[in-house]
């Protein structure tokens, strides 16, 4: 690139400002663009802006809007109302916790070692074991617990 010498004369750095006046002559007038879409509260305003006499016909013909404008039932009057609270719902933690307290049971405990161990359950006891591990399976589907035993025996054939 060539070098240019510094000079210590004064001249025009810029263009010259134009005045006011001049500006607005040579400037267009601004003007406002025209936007997509209709204009806001159009979908009420349609009707009374297109005609201003009342027509014959029904205001639901006269509604823009999109669907059905037939009424719902939200409740029906035929059905027998059955109460949503029929079946007592108990919170998590209440489940959890009998849950607990049936595994720690020292009596069914000592019922359920007696049965691995082979020995003979007198009826009472039997039916008592029953209940109790019945409901276990019961709380454990309600909390979503998996009571499957099978993978531990397949762990133990697959290593031998």
């Amino acid at each position: 690139m060539t070098r240019k010498k510094k000079t210590r004369k004064t001249g025009p750095l810029a263009a010259p400002k134009k005045s006011k006046e001049e500006l607005k002559r040579s400037s267009p007038e601004p003007t406002k663009h025209k936007g997509k879409g209709k204009k806001p509260g159009s979908r009420f305003n349609v009707a009374s802006g297109a005609s201003k006499a009342p027509k014959a016909g029904s205001k639901a013909a006269d509604d823009p809007r999109f669907g059905s404008k037939k009424p719902i039932q939200l409740v029906s009057t035929n059905a027998p109302v059955t109460p949503a609270t029929a079946q007592p719902r108990l919170d998590q933690a209440t489940l959890e916790a009998e849950l607990r307290s049936l595994e720690n049971d020292p009596e069914l405990q000592r019922l359920l070692a007696a049965i691995e161990d082979g020995e003979d359950l007198s009826a009472s006891e039997e039916a008592y074991v029953d209940e109790r591990t019945e409901r276990f399976e019961q709380l454990a589907e309600q909390l979503g617990l998996t009571l499957d035993d099978d993978e531990d025996d397949d762990w133990e054939d697959s290593d031998v």
